[in-house]
């Protein structure tokens, strides 16, 4: 039985939830970051201090038990009273201050007419009172981090839809398949699908490539969890990995990079602003968000005139 509620209860609880949300231990590894055993024992941590079981894990699947769903129930409306309860404690000093926490990944100022900083420049002139927190994180960390309220708004290319978010499509970001100067396909001006494919591959450890056209199974040897990670494996001249078009221009244009059969390897990944369901959205976030999609129109807008000067 719980006694006092402490930090360490807070963050099993969420933990928890986070499991509960993503159907099981199993779909939740990618959304924490975290292996099974600690999943399992920051689960049966909380069922100890609680006293009673909170799910059944096994061949029927992931399934909570009556008193799991409950405090399930329970444990959302205590995390949302506890945001709640900051940003009334941080409004009582300067009641016209609102924060916005907002997160975004990472590779995007190179982006033909980036959205976020023109948005930001727009915002603050309208809402000087407001703070804004802005993070860098992966697309599983910035889903994670709305549904847990950390961040009210995330921007990146999400490859999944996760309940209890809402995602706000905003433009799509064209990936191709690169190799650096110092590999050894770089001088084979049409490499085969069998050279591709048996050259090393550094994939993103955060999601499921399958998007990849072709369905081709590159020789995935080594995982990056950020753009610019993805750019020194390639850069080092011994894997091959997919970067942002407009991330790599600068490296193509120095002779530095090549992207390997762009016309059946390239691929689109759609951006969205993800927010969380279930409450209205304040009116500096929605205003916010209206800019953000304005915005997004302009830059596809850039994408169209790229494409259309480009051989």
């Amino acid at each position: 039985m719980l006694g006092n509620v402490s930090d360490l209860d807070l963050r099993l609880l969420r933990i928890f939830c986070s499991i509960v949300e993503a159907g099981g231990f199993t779909a939740a590894q990618a959304k924490l970051n975290t292996g099974l055993p600690r999943l399992s024992v920051a689960v049966r941590d909380l069922e100890q201090r609680l006293g009673y079981s909170l799910c059944r894990r096994g061949n029927g699947g992931f399934q909570l038990t009556p008193a799991g769903q409950a405090l399930y129930q329970a444990a959302q409306g205590l995390l949302r009273e506890i945001e709640q309860f900051r940003e009334q404690a941080n409004a009582l000093g300067e009641p016209r201050r609102e924060a916005l926490y907002l997160g975004a990944v990472d590779g995007l100022l190179s982006l033909p007419r980036a959205p976020l900083p023109a948005v930001i420049r727009q915002f603050r002139r309208q809402w000087p009172q407001a703070q804004l927190h802005l993070h860098t994180m992966r697309p599983d960390e910035l889903e994670q981090a709305v549904l847990e309220d950390r961040l009210q708004l995330g921007l990146g290319a999400f490859h999944h839809q996760l309940s209890g978010l809402r995602y706000q499509p905003l433009f799509s970001e064209e990936q191709n398949l690169y190799c650096s100067r110092q590999h050894p396909l770089f001088a084979v001006a049409a490499p085969s699908q069998q050279q591709i494919c048996a050259a090393d591959y550094v994939g993103r450890g955060y999601m499921a490539e399958h998007q990849r056209p072709q369905n081709w199974r590159l020789r995935q040897v080594v995982s990056a969890y950020s753009m610019e990670a993805i750019a020194t494996l390639v850069l080092s001249g011994t894997y091959l990995g997919y970067l942002p078009t407009h991330y790599a221009r600068h490296w193509v244009d120095a002779g530095r990079l090549r992207a390997l059969l762009p016309e059946q390897l390239a691929y689109h990944s759609g951006f969205h602003a993800v927010t969380r369901q279930g409450a209205p959205l304040k009116p500096a976030l929605a205003r916010l968000l209206d800019m953000l999609i304005q915005a997004a129109q302009n830059v596809t807008e850039a994408g169209r005139a790229t494409s259309d000067i480009e051989p």
